[in-house]
């Protein structure tokens, strides 16, 4: 089974939140599992441009061919992947294609077409509502002129959630889409990465705190974070708040102010990674997560594997928080999100037996090796169709 991986960004491109993390570790559990795996990206970063690789490079075990952008630079595509992407189009079983709205999902559906190639595309949250209004005129257009042709295209859809595999329903309710989570591998920290990571980000010695580990971007509603964690303050008052992201358009200049009467127990560490981001998960007393919208949260899935308990309202998808008793699954307030960090902090023998029972669901559900064997066996159904005339709308 040989698939071909196309994607706008992908690691280290780890400004754009948590698809190229999931997407390097879900290469990787396929190449465990013994399918052939090749990934065709862009240069794309939130920061400086990745290095150009168009030869392929190695990326922790998967092959990956990196393609320097190309202008219009706000449309990450890439003129100079589409000959060697025809080429490797030829000997592939299908072409699973991540994200939407840019040109680099436009060239692998074009591809995939003309190749007869099947393919997936797995939309990665772009569809929900909250996304679809962040630059809401360019989407619309975008949307008529390729990307329904893209999606609609597919053989097959993947979403990360039950919920988004039910908003995709909506939009046809005859095709196949396999609802199959990110893998997450557990990592191991020692004592010293955990003291580490607390000195750098300036939290105190035996203080607990609450990690936020996400993009700076107003959908991740910072802005009702700094209005919970006030109320946090008030009756937990040793309680600390440690933001840790890539600061995304310049938010941070403009939701900081809102954190200013709280300001000497929040601590901003800008972005994390490797050693120093483990320690962070592993030394956190819980997770928060209130974003207006997520596919999945890949942030919640880290801090349950090294068995952090996790505070999300419900505008993401874990309601397993509530009925596994790993957390809490809260309303969308300030209120309600408070509430559930307060009974967390205030009880620290229960937030440990909350983070060992989310470290058992997440190994047992979200394991490489489990989620490797669902993607090779939806795979195979999806390949199959190859020859079969893919829909065309």
């Amino acid at each position: 089974m040989r698939v071909l991986h196309v994607t706008a960004y992908f690691a280290p491109a780890y400004g754009f939140g948590g698809p190229p993390r999931s997407l390097l570790a879900l290469c990787r559990a396929q190449r465990q599992a013994g399918m052939a795996v090749d990934v065709f990206t862009t240069t794309a970063n939130a920061g400086a441009r990745l290095p150009a690789h168009p030869e392929g490079v190695d990326v922790e075990g998967v092959p990956v061919s990196y393609f320097p952008v190309s202008a219009p630079a706000a449309l990450l595509g890439a003129t100079s992947m589409r000959r060697a992407l025809g080429l490797a189009a030829v000997d592939a079983d299908l072409i699973h294609i991540h994200g939407l709205f840019n040109r680099t999902v436009w060239m692998g559906a074009s591809i995939a077409r003309a190749a007869g190639v099947p393919s997936i595309v797995s939309p990665r949250g772009m569809l929900e509502p909250a996304a679809l209004a962040h630059h809401r005129w360019r989407k619309r257009a975008s949307w008529q002129l390729f990307d329904r042709r893209a999606l609609h295209g597919a053989a097959a859809w993947h979403a990360t959630s039950h919920a988004e595999a039910e908003a995709l329903r909506l939009r046809d309710h005859d095709k196949p889409i396999a609802e199959i989570p990110n893998s997450v591998e557990p990592v191991t920290v020692d004592e010293a990465a955990r003291l580490e990571a607390r000195q750098s980000a300036g939290v105190p010695a035996g203080a607990p705190y609450v990690l936020f580990l996400g993009r700076i971007h107003p959908i991740k509603r910072l802005d009702l974070l700094a209005a919970a964690f006030a109320l946090v303050r008030a009756s937990v008052p040793a309680a600390h708040l440690v933001i840790a992201g890539p600061d995304e358009r310049g938010h941070r200049a403009r939701v900081e102010p809102l954190f200013a009467p709280i300001a000497a127990n929040v601590h901003w560490c800008g972005e994390v990674d490797g050693r120093r981001k483990a320690g962070l998960v592993s030394g956190a007393t819980t997770l928060v997560l209130c974003s207006d919208s997520e596919s999945f949260g890949m942030s919640v899935a880290e801090a349950l594997i090294a068995s952090v308990p996790a505070v999300v309202t419900r505008t993401c998808p874990w309601p397993m928080l509530d009925t596994v008793k790993c957390g809490y699954w809260v309303p969308q307030t300030p209120e309600a999100l408070a509430r559930g960090l307060i009974h967390v902090l205030s009880d620290l023998d229960e937030a440990r037996a909350m983070g060992r029972r989310g470290h058992e669901l997440v190994a047992r559900e979200f394991g490489a090796p489990a989620v490797a064997a669902r993607w090779a066996a939806f795979y195979r159904d999806v390949a199959a169709m190859r020859g079969s005339r893919q829909e065309s709308r």
